[in-house]
């Protein structure tokens, strides 16, 4: 079964999933949260995520072919429209179209991908994204380092669209009753969703329209700018700010703890340099609940503002059917009234894990539910579903897994292609020494004779066919015939030819002379015979008196050995008041038989053990006395010498 690998690489953490099965019938097998080591943005930044990736694919047992989410608040997202249609033809002016629409950076320098999203007046409309090299290739060369080589890198707002594709949130809704002075020819009415993916330091939002994506965007704000208030208000580091903004959002109440002083930046960069590390000063801080749950209010009204932006720039949206969030900020309180209020329908949360076959825990569904959403859409590419996009291009291309085997794998086919050399030698000599064994033909090249090799040199070298005659209609077919004919005979055929043309001749002499000699030597009297002669004896070691009630012997052989077919089957009653005493008595007769199937010039082989059976019976209508009915089976030599053994 296929499985597929997901990595998100999110600004607050990492989330790594291994999932198998299908697009529709899918199972969750591991999944791993790392957080990721606040850093400052470049090198440093990539180095923290994928140090936090190979964390959690080691600490979840993960591995095998993966795709890595790309940050989409570092991609430009421009639609545009461009004279062509058909995505190859596309993808040769693709970066040439779009190189107007971005100002910010030289197209050279970013990895462009699009999607076809719609049908423009002339060609087609189409969303691209153009992400920088230098960033997605530090990320890649820093996983690089830890052995994790992604396939495929798409960008995390994709993968949000696919897993509320494979959700079921686009599905269309039950028709609503048709007005009576409704056009019937009029088409129905399109359907739109918003999604929302709201993470900690963006917000991804997506425009579908009959299922299809028609506009994405990404708001460079999240709910980080939570704790980053915090940390600017108390002088704290991010990773402090965040655990006091969550103990205070958990509880209700103030937070206060026992952080460590701030160094000056120059004894920091001594320390960093390898010089003598100053002793951290400690200091209390103390976090009001009330200005963690103003900072959330700020970040509320602030994403309230750009979303309704948003919407103004998108007037042509028309009528808006459904809203499904997901991501770690979805779950902040006041979020669903807020986004409610922006777009007049109250937000759904899409059911990731109510999709999946897991073995997580209720506490662990509830906790990580919204956060995997990118992570699993990630892991979905290879099943199937919408068309992504691909970010490993030029010179980001996925290479290093051919590279890896191509010379170990043309090395390999050498030595196969050399083995397969080797080996048809071989058969081919074999060949030849089996026609020489049973007769190829050898022709002496200055008399023009020829003869034959092997057992066909045997059999013509001793004169005997010089007598050879058949009758085949009205002419005589003699030696000089038979090799004419040998000759055109494939080698392999040839001895059963000469076999065929002595038989023939066999049956013409016999019809001729009128004697049809018997060369059977094996008799279904001679084991009749053989057999009553062991009855007798069992009878006389202990078997006593019985009745042979019904027997059955086949001579007829359809095969060889033990299958050959050829059996004697028979039933006796032993009468006995005491039924351990009958079935001593049949043992008896079994020793016997078997002490006779031993006998070299006995026609018998062996016992069939799937031959025999024991049936009790009462005789209730004279003694009521106990007794025994005793099947067995004989198996017959495919020869024997018949009356060769016999006592009497």
């Amino acid at each position: 079964m296929a499985k597929s690998i997901g990595i998100d690489a999110g600004d607050h953490s990492v989330k790594v999933v291994e999932i198998d099965g299908s697009y529709r019938k899918t199972r969750l097998l591991r999944c791993r949260v790392e957080t990721v080591p606040a850093a400052p943005d470049g090198a440093e930044r990539a180095a923290a995520t994928a140090s936090a990736i190979t964390t959690a694919m080691k600490a979840g047992k993960i591995g095998g072919d993966s795709v890595l989410g790309h940050p989409s608040r570092e991609a430009a997202l421009r639609t545009i429209d461009v004279p062509f249609s058909g995505r190859d033809a596309i993808r040769k002016v693709i970066k040439a179209e779009v190189e107007g629409a971005i100002q910010s950076q030289s197209v050279d320098d970013m990895v462009v991908d699009f999607l076809e999203v719609g049908k423009a007046a002339e060609g087609s409309k189409v969303l691209v994204a153009a992400i920088p090299k230098q960033g997605l290739r530090e990320v890649l060369e820093a996983l690089a380092d830890s052995g994790i080589d992604p396939e495929h890198v798409d960008l995390d707002a994709m993968a949000v669209y696919r897993t509320a594709d494979w959700c079921g949130a686009f599905v269309p809704p039950a028709s609503a009753p048709v007005p009576p002075d409704a056009d019937a020819d009029a088409p129905p009415p399109s359907t739109t969703n918003i999604v929302l993916d709201l993470g900690a330091r963006s917000t991804r939002v997506l425009v579908v329209t009959d299922g299809k994506l028609v506009d994405m965007r990404t708001i460079r704000l999240g709910d980080a700018s939570i704790a980053e208030g915090v940390m600017r208000a108390h002088s704290l580091s991010l990773d402090d700010a965040r655990a006091a903004v969550q103990a205070c959002l958990t509880t209700g109440a103030d937070w206060s703890g026992e952080v460590a002083e701030a160094l000056p930046a120059a004894v920091a960069a001594s320390a960093a340099a390898g010089g003598e590390a100053a002793p951290a000063k400690m200091r209390n801080v103390a976090v009001a609940a009330a200005q963690v749950e103003a900072e959330q209010d700020a970040y509320l009204q602030r994403l309230s503002r750009e979303l309704v932006r948003f919407l103004a720039s998108n007037s042509r949206l028309g009528g808006i059917h459904a809203v499904w969030i997901t991501g770690g900020g979805s779950r902040i309180a006041g979020m669903k009234g807020m986004l409610e209020g922006v777009f007049g329908r109250a937000p759904q949360e899409l059911d990731v894990l109510g999709r999946l076959q897991h073995s997580l825990s209720p506490e662990e569904a509830e906790t990580l539910g919204p956060r995997l959403a990118t992570a699993i859409g990630l892991a979905l590419q290879p099943f199937g579903g919408p068309e992504g996009f691909e970010l490993r291009q030029e010179d980001l291309a996925y290479t290093r897994g051919f590279d890896r085997v191509k010379f170990p794998l043309a090395i390999t086919c050498m030595v196969a292609l050399f083995t397969l050399i080797v080996y048809g030698v071989k058969l081919n000599n074999d060949l030849k020494n089996l026609q020489f064994q049973i007769g190829a033909e050898y022709r002496d090249p200055q008399k023009g004779t020829f003869t034959f090799y092997g057992q066909l040199c045997a059999v013509f070298e001793s004169g005997w066919f010089s007598n050879f005659s058949v009758r085949e209609g009205n002419k005589d077919y003699r030696e000089k015939d038979l090799k004419a004919d040998l000759v055109l005979q494939p080698v392999a055929n040839r001895v059963k030819f000469v076999l065929d043309k002595l038989s023939l001749m066999l049956k013409q002499q016999q019809e001729k002379g009128g004697v049809y000699e018997d060369l059977s030597v094996d008799s279904g009297l001679a084991v009749l015979v053989r057999f009553f002669e062991v009855l007798k004896r069992a009878e006389d070691k202990g078997l006593g008196k019985y009745l042979l009630c019904k027997f059955e012997l086949n001579m007829k052989s359809s095969g060889a050995g033990d299958k050959n077919g050829r059996a004697l089957t028979f039933q006796v009653a032993i009468r006995d008041a005491e039924a351990a005493t009958a079935r001593s008595r049949n043992l008896v007769l079994q020793k016997e038989i078997e002490d006779e199937c031993k006998q070299a010039d006995s026609p018998f082989s062996k016992l069939d053990p799937l031959g025999g059976r024991e049936d009790p019976f009462v005789d209730a209508a004279e003694t009521h006395i106990n007794g025994l009915y005793v099947g067995m089976k004989i198996l017959i030599r495919d020869s024997f010498n018949a009356f060769g053994g016999t006592k009497q």
